[in-house]
């Protein structure tokens, strides 16, 4: 077998539905976080914590908590060049996705003690899902999504301290982009669609605008995505459902410009949810994230050598 699987939560978790993870290498940890509800803009919504080491994944601790405020889609980001780690998620102040605040907390040390919120933007109905980018300009990026009118955007920051709002791909039915650099600084970005295909758009000028989203070839069933760019390889790794109506799959793929893509490689398969994945490249190891059936999280993880080899990827 290609891939090996550990289940993140071991014990059974107050509240009871598992949705968005977000990973990421912190010092020796690599580190989880995700949301907890009862249902998704549920009132009683926690941000969990976890952390995996030599016995495995520890026991999540609760890192956002707002009695009577609904949460979401956290992103755990380690900056670049700093010891600084964000936690970007949404606060609902009405308990719907319209009503979302973009809001961040700062740790630097590691996770153990996070900063006070602070909104990066004043706008309701707008939520995170991907992870930002440093660019190679400086600037801070982050992929964000309109809920109201669901199409896809960016904040774009100088500092990382102020946040301004742009790139309207004109397209609607689209939501929660990845955004990745390609090494001559066009931005590519990937998006969940309503119309049973994965859309794309790029940007030529570092994010200031975009080019009109349209659909390709990848199939998606109205689910989220993630997309990597591996460090010193040549090539990109997209994990999603490959279907246009059912989330039963998870499957990842490999392109080298991010415009073809090869067939897909299944990850785990059945009769249950498999959705919202998340990868991690800590070094040689390549780990994809995802929720199965709301009720757990899978982290699976296989050698990167050997994926491109049962890919036959050149």
């Amino acid at each position: 077998m290609l891939f090996s699987f550990e289940s993140i939560i071991k014990k059974s978790l107050y509240p009871p539905m598992h949705h968005a993870i977000s990973a990421e290498k912190i010092g020796q940890h690599i580190v989880a976080i995700w949301y907890s509800a009862s249902y998704e803009t549920s009132p009683d919504t926690v941000i969990y914590m976890s952390l995996y080491g030599k016995d495995g994944w520890s026991l999540p601790k609760a890192i956002v908590e707002l009695s009577g405020f609904g949460l979401g889609n956290p992103v755990l980001w380690k900056t670049p060049n700093k010891e600084e780690v964000w936690l970007l998620f949404v606060i609902l102040p009405k308990n719907d996705w319209k009503s979302a605040l973009i809001t961040r907390k700062v740790s630097n040390n590691g996770g153990k003690t996070w900063s006070e919120m602070e909104i990066l933007s004043k706008e309701r109905g707008l939520m995170t899902k991907g992870r930002p980018l440093k660019l190679l300009t400086g600037r801070y990026l982050i992929p964000i999504y309109d809920e109201k009118r669901w199409s896809p955007m960016v904040l774009i920051s100088e500092n990382g301290e102020k946040w301004d709002l742009y790139g309207d791909t004109t397209a609607t039915g689209v939501i929660q982009p990845n955004v990745v650099e390609l090494d001559d600084g066009t931005l590519l970005m990937l998006s969940r669609s309503k119309m049973g295909r994965v859309y794309i758009s790029r940007s030529f000028n570092q994010g200031l605008s975009w080019i009109s989203s349209s659909k390709t070839s990848i199939p998606n069933p109205n689910s989220g995505i993630d997309l990597v760019k591996v460090k010193n390889k040549n090539f990109f790794v997209l994990a999603y459902n490959h279907s246009e109506f059912l989330r039963n799959r998870i499957d990842i793929a490999i392109s080298h410009d991010g415009i073809s893509w090869s067939g897909p490689l299944n990850v785990m398969s059945g009769n249950g949810e498999y959705s919202y994945p998340c990868i991690l490249i800590d070094e040689d190891e390549l780990h994809i994230f995802f929720t199965q059936n709301r009720t757990n999280f899978i982290d699976a993880h296989a050698k990167l050598k050997e994926i491109i080899k049962a890919m036959k990827i050149q």
